[in-house]
């Protein structure tokens, strides 16, 4: 995990509707993504873009059950590193090194955007399921 990626726990008690969480879960994530692979409790959302980011990942969601929880994981890979790789060099050698705080600076920010988005979509979708 590099230091731009994504990764992030998300525990949930109701053991009960975890079908249902995790289905709704990737019907919100996959109109946010190009493609979806799927295996068993394994879920790859190729060049996954949160709401109001610039930055993609590659999100892999992993659902973990216990006898009266389950748990998801969620890790992102950064793509798109070389973007990033230019404009430190551009901002090294343009402004001196002052440049390289803003990119670094705007990519934490886009992860930190990218996991908020993700952790309040699960609690939404907790919140209205065990509404229901």
């Amino acid at each position: 995990m590099g230091i731009f990626d994504i990764s992030t726990q998300q525990k949930s008690h109701n053991i009960e509707k975890k079908d249902e969480i995790v289905n709704r879960l990737i019907d919100t994530f996959q109109p946010l993504c190009e493609e979806l692979e799927s295996n068993n409790d394994l879920y790859i959302f190729k060049k996954f873009k949160a709401e109001k980011t610039f930055l993609s990942y590659d999100l892999k969601v992993t659902v973990k059950e216990s006898k009266e929880s389950f748990t998801i994981d969620f890790e992102g890979e950064l793509q798109n590193v070389w973007i990033l790789v230019i404009l430190i060099v551009l901002g090294i050698l343009v402004t001196y090194g002052i440049g390289v705080i803003l990119i670094a600076a705007f990519a934490y920010l886009q992860k930190k955007s990218s996991t908020k988005y993700i952790e309040n979509s699960f609690e939404k979708l907790k919140k209205d399921i065990s509404s229901e």
